[in-house]
């Protein structure tokens, strides 16, 4: 069940040119210096197409958000403004590069699944041909020095996201973000927590290696599934009528509404997809490990381009709760409570 509750592992990487001030103080001279030598590092390296490098303001805001629903750009990253700034899509979407935004450089990777060290050895091997061409800022004391000191030492950054409405439901998750602290690690809502789906990552990189941080989320998300699935267990043994009530409504409200808000379809795809984990609903044509791939598709950058196509209006349109409406209708048409 892990590959059902650990819904998508991910790591972020931040680099620095050595000689180039940090992006923050930096002036146009220099982040054009940065953003030429690192675009002509990637144009070279790997097979001819492998990476897709362009300016950030020519990408329009729903393709950004796109990006950002798929976590292969940072939000603060999306909003940015400025010249000088490039994204970088590594085949198609195994990997991304931000240039010149909080960092000279950060890479970033994710994947469905508990695949953190399969992530790091994509990630690394793009990092390395990068430091071949660009020395990067590095302190034998400090380690890789980034622009926020939470950043620096090994630069690496690793996320789990999981998914855990039970834990949310019965208000167990505020105890153990406590306990994590202690660990290192932090624990944060995605979505601002809708569908119960939430974020392990690591506080700081400093002081240990890159191996040990992404042990330590990964066993720390393992821990958390793993009281998950038992008050999964307890709710439904204590009430099954509650429970299959429950996941019945939202099946029944994604399948007739005509009008479904973000976090609504958020809610609704969670509760349906435990149902489909505890084999409370059938003919779904969705796997228990399908949560975030329908989680994303729902998100509005990704019905505005998957659903609509150009010419929509914009993500805020109300008729975005519309298309999002009549996709969870088509996608869940054949799915049914288990009697």
């Amino acid at each position: 069940m892990d590959s059902a509750l650990i819904l998508a592992s991910g790591l972020t990487v931040s680099r620095n040119e050595f000689a180039a001030p940090f992006p923050h103080v930096a002036d146009e001279a220099s982040l054009r210096s940065v953003a030429e030598r690192v675009e002509s590092v990637l144009r070279r390296c790997g097979d001819a197409g492998e990476w897709e490098v362009q300016h950030l303001e020519a990408l329009p805001p729903v393709q950004r958000n796109y990006l950002l629903e798929r976590g292969l750009m940072t939000p603060s990253f999306a909003a940015n403004t400025g010249s000088w700034r490039l994204y970088g899509l590594f085949q198609g979407g195994r990997a991304a590069v931000e240039v010149n935004g909080g960092d000279h450089l950060r890479l970033l990777t994710s994947g469905p699944g508990e695949v953190l060290s399969d992530l790091w050895a994509t990630i690394d091997s793009v990092d390395d041909q990068l430091e071949t061409e660009i020395p990067y800022a590095f302190d034998e004391r400090w380690g890789y020095l980034t622009a926020h000191l939470d950043d620096s030492g090994t630069g690496l950054r690793a996320y789990a996201t999981i998914h855990v409405p039970g834990l949310m439901i019965t208000g167990r998750l505020g105890g153990i973000a406590l306990g994590l602290v202690r660990q290192g690690l932090g624990l944060a809502p995605l979505w601002n927590g809708a569908g119960g789906v939430f974020q392990v990552f690591n506080k700081r990189a400093q002081g240990t290696s890159e191996r040990r941080i992404t042990e330590a989320v990964a066993a720390a998300s393992a821990d958390i599934v793993d009281q998950e699935r038992t008050v999964r267990k307890r709710l439904f043994r204590e009430n099954p009528v509650s429970v299959r009530d429950h996941i019945g409504r939202a099946l029944g409200t994604a399948q007739q509404a005509w009008s479904v808000s973000n976090a609504e379809g958020l809610t609704l795809v969670s509760s349906i997809q435990v149902g489909v984990v505890m084999g409370l609903i059938e003919d779904s044509g969705f796997g228990a490990e399908d949560t975030l791939r329908m989680m994303r598709r729902i998100q509005p950058a990704h019905l505005v381009i998957d659903e609509v196509g150009p010419g929509f209006a914009g993500l805020e349109d109300p008729q975005v709760d519309e298309v999002r409406a009549r996709t969870l209708r088509r996608l869940l048409a054949g799915a049914r409570a288990e009697l």
